[in-house]
């Protein structure tokens, strides 16, 4: 077994782990710079939308992914065996539009890339309908797992730490459909099915996680609490069968929420949105200050709005009414679809002029418009950070900290 999948099985033993489901480098270093500081794990993991063999919306094949995770630890040296990569919603997802037979053969070829690509956590989400799923049974589900599962040899498969499950929350968060909290019963016969098929392959006591539905979700404004009250017999279940749980579309809970879930087995809290709304709300704050000191400044919302005008693949589905609310969501949801767009060519060319010129102002001027914490100001100090990646890390911190504080870390 690898030593950075006994890693994860260690941690979780007494801890939990935050999983930072994103692709986008400026979020990725303020979260190896904050780990740095505070000497600890990080687990990061690619959606099958973002890195894919076709490349995602980032451009990035898991193995370039890798490559550019590998390239940022040597850049801010942070030692690479306290980070963990995983592979998130990996199934027919990017290729939904297609016939089911090509998109889980496509899905295949995904999770053997992530594989040759040295990840060490796999989540594998066969559980979204394709062109020709009129209706997707869990027995389907089921089926489609144990397929690909059963396509990994045994050696690789012990070296692997697997989530799994139908009950999946769909990527990214949702418009406001109906939440479907997982019933003991479907938990049960699902994690027993998972069970058989690891027991098949030899691997008796593997231990794995499942994705269930705690009731909880996030949308343009609003966050949807999780429904833990009557918790306790899926606790007991979880404990009794060698499994766990990772909790899906965590974002924006407050910190009692990420607690209770720790509490009640949730290994894993996966966000993803929180990290880049943060990222672009600190942006916007930065055009704001540069737009006071230059004349030739980054104009970023102006590139935005007119990028997403000529893409709207990315917000159409999400964003209704008048022109003027448009507008805003497409800046300010919560849902963050404009995480989508950062990876576009006039994107980049504007955030390099708005990198330069905020590295250019004063630190005691940007000290004006910028209300920056003592820890931060600490991490800055001790590894000699830019403006822009103080301003990044400061608007991400309390995000960061709070994950790593409710799964149990000690960041004194």
């Amino acid at each position: 077994i690898s030593i950075l999948v006994m890693k994860i099985q260690k941690i979780i033993k007494s801890k939990s782990l935050p999983s930072f489901c994103t692709a986008n480098f400026d979020v990725l270093k303020s979260i190896l710079v904050f780990c740095k500081y505070y000497n600890l794990p990080i687990l990061i993991e690619s959606t099958s939308n973002q890195v894919n063999q076709n490349g995602g919306y980032t451009r990035s094949t898991p193995k370039h992914f890798m490559f550019k995770i590998k390239k940022l630890c040597k850049l801010i040296k942070f030692n690479k065996n306290k980070i963990l990569i995983g592979g998130d919603h990996l199934g027919p997802l990017p290729w939904k539009n297609l016939n089911s037979k090509i998109a889980v053969k496509k899905s295949i070829f995904l999770i053997k890339e992530c594989l040759r690509a040295n990840y060490q956590k796999i989540h594998i989400d066969v559980a979204i309908k394709c062109r020709n799923d009129r209706y997707l049974s869990n027995k389907e589900i089921f089926n489609r797992t144990k397929k690909i599962l059963k396509l990994i040899n045994y050696n690789v498969l012990k070296k692997i730490y697997f989530v799994i499950g139908t009950e999946v929350p769909y990527p990214g968060g949702d418009t406001l459909s109906k939440i479907k909290i997982s019933l003991f019963d479907d938990i049960k016969e699902e994690s027993q099915n998972f069970r058989k098929i690891f027991n098949d392959k030899r691997l008796y006591k593997k231990h794995f996680s499942l994705v269930i539905e705690p009731g909880m979700s996030f949308f343009h404004k609003k966050i949807i609490k999780p429904k833990m009250r009557n918790f306790k017999d899926k606790l007991k279940l979880s404990k009794k069968y060698n499994f766990s749980f990772e909790a899906h579309s965590s974002d924006y809970q407050p910190l009692s929420s990420l607690k209770q879930l720790v509490k009640n087995n949730f290994k894993f809290l996966k966000v993803g949105p929180e990290l880049t709304y943060e990222l672009s709300k600190t942006l916007f704050k930065m055009e704001k200050v540069e737009k006071r000191y230059f004349y030739k400044n980054s104009k970023l919302t102006s590139v935005i709005l007119a990028t997403m005008n000529n893409d709207k693949s990315h917000w159409i589905k999400y964003y209704k009414g008048s022109k003027n609310k448009i507008k805003y969501l497409k800046l300010h949801s919560r849902l963050d679809r404009l995480r989508y767009y950062w990876n576009k060519k006039k994107l980049i060319e504007s955030k390099k002029i708005l990198i330069n010129n905020i590295n250019l102002i004063q630190e005691k001027k940007i000290k004006k418009f910028f209300l920056i914490q003592s820890h931060v100001t600490k991490i800055k100090k001790k590894f000699h950070l830019s403006n822009f990646d103080t301003l990044v890390l400061n608007g991400l911190f309390n995000t960061i900290k709070k994950y790593y504080l409710a799964c149990g870390f000690d960041l004194r």
